[in-house]
């Protein structure tokens, strides 16, 4: 897995507009990726409904959100519309994972992202977390993340 203190390697990524988001765009600010399994999953609908619930949160905070998940542009595109989603959902659909791998939050057997977060500061590694594939990870520790690297 990433490690406090990298830096994200070089990637581009289309959202769910099928506009590239380059590790460039994302390497100045503050940043939070979130890599989720699938979409229209329960657990990460919910997640990302909960996320996009406090999006204000983060916004006050100067904070960008993406989430990334091995789904294609299109499938994204619709799940983003039913969430209600105002941030990017970046896909990493083809070469498959190829993102998720670079950062270790790729399940080979399952062929799918992990639950893996990252904070990032200027494009590096502020705060790295995870959870279980069926276990959403709190609100709280994106905010606690954040609010302790100011």
């Amino acid at each position: 897995m990433i490690e406090t203190g990298s830096r994200l390697f070089d990637f581009s990524l289309e959202n769910q507009y099928g506009e590239t988001i380059t590790s460039t765009q994302l390497a100045s600010g503050r940043v939070l990726v979130v890599f989720y399994p699938w979409a229209f999953s329960r657990v990460c609908g919910s997640e990302l409904a909960e996320i996009q619930e406090h999006h204000q949160a983060f916004l006050d905070r100067q904070v960008r959100v993406v989430a990334i998940s091995v789904d294609h542009k299109f499938a994204l595109r619709t799940y983003a519309e039913q969430l209600g989603v105002e941030f990017d959902l970046l896909a990493d659909f083809w070469p498959h994972g190829e993102v998720a791998q670079g950062v270790g939050a790729f399940d080979e057997e399952k062929g799918v992202a992990t639950r893996l977060s990252l904070y990032l500061v200027d494009g590096v590694v502020q705060r790295a977390f995870t959870s279980a594939m069926a276990q959403p990870r709190p609100l709280g520790d994106y905010l606690e993340a954040i609010d302790s690297s100011q």
